[in-house]
């Protein structure tokens, strides 16, 4: 992909990078439910945390998509097999889709919880982040450490980085005029209040 020619020069990209999947996906969705419910016109994946654990072995790998509020599931069941999960390429189809059809509201932020293998592989999500990018809308993604190379060909060097616990996500929402109080990032991975 080529990022260099999005609306407004340099494109507006923030890679949380990340190898604690489980704090991942907190900060994740309390970024982007706090962003939401502080009037930030988002669109986007985060983790679904609303399902109850019953303890029972299951394919959790729910999503929510933030600017229709539709969860999804995005793991198919494989039986009993070792890696018993997989991805499902149609449920992520289906959420780029639903995404896509959010560009028409004019979003002011795209947050995607993870560049994964279907990413990095050209698939999953990775059209809808150029879309947004050439857009002109700034988007945050999770990535995995281990998919990092492949992100920053994918970005053309061009998006900024941080880790869970670092002072420049919360700089780089306020360089955007995202209206969270100060130190609403920090180390526990999770947003306090907006003023």
């Amino acid at each position: 992909m080529d990022f260099s020619h999005g609306k407004s020069g340099r494109p507006s990209i923030l890679a949380i990078v990340y190898t604690d999947s489980a704090a991942a996906c907190r900060l994740m969705s309390d970024l982007g439910r706090r962003l939401r419910d502080a009037g930030v016109v988002v669109a986007g994946l985060v983790p679904y945390q609303g399902a109850v654990d019953d303890g029972s072995p299951r394919c959790d790998m729910e999503v929510e998509e933030l600017s229709s509020h539709f969860i999804l599931q995005l793991a198919e069941e494989r039986g009993k097999q070792p890696h018993g999960c997989r991805v499902d390429p149609e449920a992520v189809q289906e959420a780029a889709a639903l995404i896509a059809a959010s560009f028409r509201n004019a979003p002011e932020l795209l947050i995607v919880n993870k560049f994964g293998k279907l990413e990095a592989d050209g698939g999953g999500l990775s059209d809808v982040i150029s879309d947004a990018v050439d857009q002109g809308i700034p988007v945050i993604v999770g990535v995995p450490e281990r998919h990092l190379a492949t992100w920053r060909c994918f970005t053309s060097g061009l998006a900024e980085e941080a880790s869970l616990d670092s002072p420049r996500i919360q700089q780089w929402l306020a360089r955007r005029g995202f209206g969270l109080r100060r130190n609403t990032v920090g180390p526990q991975h999770v947003l306090n209040s907006a003023a």
